[in-house]
């Protein structure tokens, strides 16, 4: 039978050994049984179990949050239905890498706060013994990989027409995020004031200067919406024209082929860059903007790369400009207690 401990959270917890989590999947639970993997998201990403939801609150904010309960431990779950999976979940496991046993882990470690949180909302979560390595030792084949077909970085399915569609949608009082259409709708650029675009595409838009003319900025970070593409390294490039449209006075377009999840990371950064914002308030604030956006795993893993960058740096007040930015913010966050609609 399943080991138990009241350790870290004041229940009683199971310790699941990996043969009797795949046993649970086919007898009592079934689908009702949620996997919350609580490891870094780089270490997510390369390897998890399948079907596993990430909750990633290594980082010193979060967890203070967390703690401090204003922030919801699903508001950590980028995935609109895995998020509301977690909400509504009751029978969760939880993992980390190789968790042994309940007895002396770290009361600071993301397992202990997970499972801390987890039973105050009421759940009942068990935790898988030995974590990752050791079910992945044991059912490689209920485990994905970065090196999986689906994350092989084959070319990727046509978006749906619908998401195409969607309008632009203005982030910042100089700053507007779209897709390629956007981008070459001359009129439009005019009637939003737009005189410098960023494109992040791996071509640009084809005829886009001769419509537009001579005075319209351009700058293109040559990416691919993959597994393997390295966004960050465009980063402070994007910042800097980021920053020469704002000193302008003029607007800018951020844009790739969808403005799903190329040009949303380059968003989320900046707002992370230019409002001293966390991942998960910058990411909410976008997402509360523009619902459609959806970074792909990668691309999330490198903001929260960034993230533990800013954070080492001094500390820069936001712009005048971007005070009212700011306080869209907060009332954003104040009125959302759970993060449905991020």
């Amino acid at each position: 039978s399943s080991a138990t401990s009241s350790e870290p959270c004041g229940r009683v917890v199971r310790l699941l050994t990996p043969t009797e989590l795949v046993d649970s999947w086919y007898r009592d639970c079934g689908p009702r049984l949620l996997l919350v993997d609580c490891r870094p998201f780089l270490s997510f990403n390369a390897g998890r179990i399948k079907s596993a939801v990430n909750v990633n609150c290594g980082d010193r904010i979060t967890r203070r949050r967390l703690q401090q309960g204003r922030l919801a431990l699903w508001d950590l779950v980028a995935c609109g239905q895995a998020r509301e999976q977690l909400r509504r979940a009751r029978d969760i496991v939880v993992y980390d890498d190789c968790t042994g046993d309940l007895e002396c882990p770290q009361p600071s470690s993301s397992l202990s706060l997970v499972l801390a949180v987890l039973c105050q909302n009421g759940a009942k979560p068990a935790v898988l013994k030995g974590g990752f390595k050791e079910f992945q030792r044991q059912y490689a084949h209920e485990c994905t990989s970065s090196a999986s077909p689906e994350d092989s970085g084959s070319p990727p399915e046509p978006v749906d027409k619908d998401l195409t569609a969607w309008p632009v949608t203005r982030v910042l009082p100089f700053l507007f995020l779209g897709n390629e259409r956007d981008a070459r709708d001359a009129d439009l650029l005019d009637r939003l004031g737009v005189g410098y675009v960023l494109h992040v595409t791996t071509t640009p838009p084809p005829g886009l200067q001769a419509r537009h003319g001579p005075g319209l900025r351009c700058k293109r970070l040559p990416a691919s919406d993959s597994c393997h593409q390295n966004l960050k390294q465009f980063f402070e490039e994007a910042f800097a024209f980021l920053d020469e449209a704002h000193a302008s006075g003029s607007r800018v377009l951020v844009h790739c082929h969808a403005g799903i999840s190329r040009s949303p990371t380059i968003t989320v950064a900046y707002l992370m860059r230019h409002l001293r914002l966390p991942l998960v308030d910058a990411y909410r604030y976008l997402k509360a903007k523009r619902p459609i956006i959806s970074p792909n795993l990668n691309f999330m893993g490198q903001l929260m790369e960034l993230e533990q960058n800013l954070a080492q740096q001094p500390e820069q007040a936001p712009c005048a400009q971007c005070c009212r930015a700011s306080a869209t913010l907060l009332q954003l966050l104040a009125a959302e207690p759970t993060c449905a609609g991020v």
